[in-house]
């Protein structure tokens, strides 16, 4: 059983390549690149540093995992046979999914490993648009944005901008939460000297760059309240706090739970009329103004020192994932009856925990 070395490449100039890791790049005979579509691989060739590559995979497989997961147990297996020293663009640890399986699987298996740290493109990109991340950020991998959403509260990174196709259906992804004319940064080879390239443009623009490829990044700055099109939970929580604040509105600040409660009801009552109305509009509204009674009782409850909206939220969802064992856990329900039975015995379940 051989050796696994992992090492970063960083974000590209040849001065970003440690000592550490040229050494060992120069002392190691089987090297394998992630992709050879980085800008230090020409000075790799050029110090006499012999590898292979992966970038055959992405022409193999259909879609990125099933490249990465190629690439990950083509590395253990080679491992079986000897050492082997395995590099990625950047940081090993930084967006690079194909480490993550690997080390994984090293540990599956019991295969030796170490792993040499690099500049990221994070770093990079940073130091390119001169900001400091204290306040911090919000990485998201572009690929996966139906999973990852993007808070505008933040700062944001888009990694994995491979090209204008990909670029135009991030920017589609990105309209669900930011207006069409949000200002975002678009950085290319970030840190790499003659390669860099920066551009401030609308989102609505994003695809019409035809320079955008596999070392491009969008960077998004956190949107001030006042400047949102889209809001989200904690909008409305911040919101809420403001009102009921010392320099907020003197009716919030004067509510109760007890004043609260007619207009609970009104606005469930004016749910209901929607519903039965069909009228989608008046529903959507409605909704809006019942879950603002939530955050109302919820701000005026932390004002309390009782609970406030995180716990709310906590308790429903460990509800929810409790009460379907049948969705969340190992049980099965085929029928409505299963679920029905199942919801009882949950619920039971919960009362006889309450009361120990």
């Amino acid at each position: 059983m051989g050796k696994i070395t992992i090492v970063g490449l960083g974000p590209g100039g040849e001065e970003h390549l440690t000592i550490a890791i040229y050494e060992a790049m120069k002392k190691h005979n089987n090297i394998y690149l992630r992709t050879e579509k980085h800008p230090v691989v020409s000075y790799l060739k050029q110090e006499g540093i012999n590898f292979k590559t992966f970038d055959y995979a992405y022409n193999k497989y259909e879609d990125f995992q099933e490249v990465y997961e190629h690439i990950a147990s083509s590395v253990l297996e080679e491992a079986k046979k000897g050492d082997i020293l395995y590099a990625v663009p950047g940081h090993p640890y930084v967006a690079e999914s194909t480490v993550q399986l690997i080390v994984e699987g090293c540990k599956r298996e019991g295969i030796e490993r170490v792993v040499y740290p690099a500049m990221s493109f994070v770093d990079a990109m940073f130091m390119a648009l001169e900001i400091d991340p204290v306040d911090g950020f919000q990485l998201i991998d572009g690929l996966q944005l139906d999973k990852q959403k993007p808070d505008p509260n933040i700062d944001n990174i888009i990694t994995q901008v491979y090209d204008p196709f990909i670029a135009s259906e991030i920017k589609l992804k990105l309209m669900n939460h930011y207006d069409d004319e949000q200002e975002i940064y678009v950085v290319k080879a970030a840190g790499v000297p003659n390669l860099q390239k920066i551009v401030k443009i609308p989102l609505f623009e994003l695809d019409r760059l035809d320079w955008i490829d596999y070392l491009t990044t969008i960077f998004i700055k956190k949107v001030e309240n006042c400047e949102k099109k889209y809001y989200n939970m904690n909008n409305l929580v911040q919101i809420m706090e403001r009102l009921r604040s010392k320099e907020g509105c003197p009716w919030d600040i004067k509510q109760t739970h007890q004043s609260l409660k007619p207009y609970l009801i009104e606005e469930s009552n004016e749910v209901l009329e929607a519903i039965d109305e069909e009228d989608d509009s008046s529903l959507e509204e409605e909704l809006g103004d019942v879950l603002l009674q939530v955050i109302f009782h919820s701000q005026i409850a932390k004002e309390r020192g009782a609970f406030q909206i995180e716990d709310v939220i906590r308790g429903i969802c460990e509800k929810l994932i409790f009460r379907h064992p049948h969705v969340f856990g190992g049980q099965s329900a085929d029928t409505v009856e299963d679920v029905a039975k199942i919801w009882a015995e949950q619920k039971m379940k919960e009362k006889h925990m309450k009361n120990k």
